[in-house]
């Protein structure tokens, strides 16, 4: 089990954004040995790198997999090229079940990645389509052009 709260550190003390639900949380573990980590909060995926996934990546993703001869009908829609790139390059997690063993597999999420993460996952999803499909993928803010004769 994993759980994770949030809080800041000021003057050397730990303040917890929300203490209540902090204790419950802790009461909920038991009589167990626990790993507690602290680390410097990441920012999340930004507002600009949601905007250009969605209007930049998935659909040249999707057009360069259609012009490869994959089935139109089978990616018709961004959500399908969000759901093939998120498995194809997301770590998928798992979710153990300490009494049993009993391993369940979550599906793969973009949603808590960091900014960092993101520009990760897109460096991977632009490599593979250069390698696979033979699709450039542009930097965000790179200056593309259409040149009609």
């Amino acid at each position: 089990m994993k759980i994770i709260h949030y809080g800041k550190v000021k003057d050397g003390v730990l303040i917890l954004n929300n203490p209540t639900t902090f204790k419950l949380d802790i009461r909920s573990i038991g009589e167990k040995d626990v790993e507690i980590t602290i680390c410097k909060r990441s920012r999340k995926r930004s507002n600009q790198q949601n905007k250009y996934y969605w209007s930049v990546i998935i659909p040249i993703v999707k057009q360069g997999l259609i012009d490869a001869g994959y089935s139109r009908e089978k990616i018709n829609n961004s959500e399908v090229i969000h759901e093939l790139l998120k498995s194809m390059f997301c770590p998928k997690e798992e979710l153990i079940n300490e009494d049993t063993g009993e391993i369940l597999v979550l599906p793969p999420t973009t949603t808590s990645n960091s900014t960092s993460q993101m520009m990760d996952y897109f460096e991977d999803i632009k490599r593979w389509c250069a390698e696979n499909i033979g699709v450039y993928i542009p930097d965000p803010n790179e200056q593309t052009s259409l040149f009609a004769e």
